[in-house]
C-alpha cells in the first residue's frame, strides 16, 4: 500500500500534536501537584480520592459541631453553678430565718433578698445559648421556658410555669457519636426531689420560703429541701462535665482521622514530582523529535532532488 506526502504529513502532525498533550498535562500536573486531575487519569484512584475527601468534609463537620455542643454545655454548665450559689445562700437564709430570735422585720428582709433569689434563679432557668434558644426548653427552644403569673392578680401570690417539653437535643460529633446539649427543664427546675420524699418545684420552693418568713412564720423543711435541691443541680452539672469530656475525647479522635484521612488522599491524589519530572524531559525529548521529523516530511517533494 502507498503512502502519501498527505498522509504522512497527518500523521507527523497527529503524532505532534499527541506529544503535546502528553507534556501538557504532564506540566498541569506539576503546576497542581496532583497526580489525578479527571477521572480518565485513574478511574479506581479518582473514586476513591471523592470518598476520601467526603470523609475529611464529614470529620470537618464533626469537629464544628463538637464545637458548637461545647460551647452550649459550658453556658449550661455556668447557668447551673450559679443556681447552686444561690440556692446555697438561699439555705443559709432558710436557717437564719428559722432561729427562734429572729424577729418579724429580720424576717421580712430575708425574705425580700430571697426574693431577689427567686428572680435570678427564673432568669437563670430562661438562659440562653449563643444562637438565642432556650437551654432548659427541651425542643420548644424559641420560647422561655419558665414564666410567673400572678395568682390570684393581686394576691403577690405567683405560679411558676414550664412552657417548654422533655425533648433533649443531641449533636453529632462524629461517625457514631452524639451528645446531649440541654437539659429539660421540668427535670432540672421542677421535678425536684424533696427531703421527705417526693418532689418540689424549686420556685415553688423559694416562693413559699419568702411568704412564710414575710408572714412571720418559720419553715423548718426549707433548709433539707434546698440541700436536696443543690444535691440535684450538682448531678445535673456533673452530666454536663461528663459530656464535655466526651466531647474533648470525640475531638482529638476525629483530629487523628482527619490525619490519617489527608495521609491517605494525599498518597492517592498527590504527585510524585520526581518521576513527573523524568516524564516531562522524556516527552519534551519526544516532541522535539515529532516536530523534526514533521519538518523532515514537509520537504520530502520530488522536485527537491531534481
Amino acid at each position: 500500500m502507498r503512502i502519501s506526502t498527505a498522509q504522512m504529513q497527518t500523521q507527523a502532525v497527529d503524532a505532534m500534536l499527541d506529544r503535546q498533550r502528553e507534556l501538557g498535562h504532564t506540566q498541569q500536573q506539576l503546576a497542581t501537584g496532583k497526580r489525578i486531575l479527571s477521572p480518565a487519569d485513574d478511574v479506581i484512584g479518582a473514586t476513591q480520592v471523592v470518598a476520601l475527601q467526603q470523609n475529611i468534609d464529614s470529620i470537618a463537620q464533626f469537629q464544628e459541631n463538637a464545637g458548637a455542643a461545647e460551647s452550649r454545655l459550658r453556658t449550661e454548665e455556668n447557668a447551673l453553678t450559679q443556681t447552686i450559689n444561690i440556692l446555697q445562700r438561699s439555705r443559709e437564709l432558710a436557717i437564719q430565718g428559722n432561729n427562734g430570735s429572729m424577729s418579724a422585720e429580720n424576717r421580712r428582709a430575708i425574705a425580700a433578698e430571697l426574693r431577689e433569689n427567686l428572680a435570678a434563679t427564673l432568669s437563670l432557668a430562661n438562659t440562653v445559648d449563643g444562637n438565642g434558644e432556650y437551654l432548659f426548653a427541651g425542643f420548644n427552644v424559641g420560647t422561655p421556658p419558665f414564666n410567673q403569673v400572678e395568682n390570684p392578680v393581686g394576691s403577690g401570690q405567683y405560679d411558676f410555669n414550664y412552657t417548654g417539653d422533655n425533648g433533649q437535643r443531641n449533636i453529632q460529633v462524629g461517625a457514631t457519636r452524639q451528645v446531649p446539649v440541654g437539659d429539660p427543664g421540668d427535670e432540672v427546675f421542677v421535678n425536684v426531689p424533696r427531703s421527705g420524699g417526693g418532689t418540689q418545684n424549686l420556685f415553688d420552693s423559694l416562693e413559699q420560703l419568702a411568704l412564710n418568713f414575710e408572714s412571720n412564720t418559720a419553715d423548718l423543711t426549707a433548709a433539707d429541701d434546698l440541700l436536696k435541691a443543690i444535691d440535684h443541680l450538682d448531678g445535673f452539672r456533673a452530666k454536663v462535665g461528663a459530656r464535655m469530656n466526651a466531647i474533648d475525647s470525640h475531638r482529638a479522635f476525629n483530629a487523628d482521622m482527619q490525619v490519617e484521612t489527608e495521609k491517605r488522599l494525599s498518597e492517592v491524589r498527590d504527585l510524585d514530582y520526581a518521576e513527573a519530572i523524568s516524564r516531562m524531559n522524556l516527552q519534551m525529548a519526544s516532541l522535539e523529535a515529532a516536530q523534526k521529523s514533521f519538518s523532515r516530511i514537509q520537504n520530502l517533494s520530488l522536485f527537491n532532488y531534481l
